[in-house]
């Protein structure tokens, strides 16, 4: 999936033959996508929506590695507004 983000692009790919979870191949891809400064604190990602319409999984799977990175207080969910980036990983 290839999603505007503020004029920056993320790209999520889910391999079903590698052994990771669906929702921990999210999580580390969003990682990634901050340690390289793809994505910003105070970004917007993508809804659950709009990663659902491009990836084919199920919302549950997109909200749990959504839950996966606010628990780890990389993401903050603001009700009716979407997840924004709050802080970018260690390392």
């Amino acid at each position: 999936m290839t999603r505007e983000v503020l004029g920056q692009s993320v790209s999520f790919q889910l391999s079903s033959d590698s052994g990771v979870p669906a929702y921990l191949q999210l999580v580390q891809q969003i990682k990634q996508a901050l340690r390289m400064g793809v994505l910003g604190v105070g970004d917007k990602l993508p809804t659950v929506k709009e990663v659902v319409a491009e990836v084919a999984i199920n919302p549950n799977t997109v909200m749990k590695a959504y839950r996966e990175l606010e628990h780890e207080g990389l993401v903050e969910g603001r009700q009716g507004v979407g997840t924004f980036v709050s802080r970018r990983p260690e390392g």
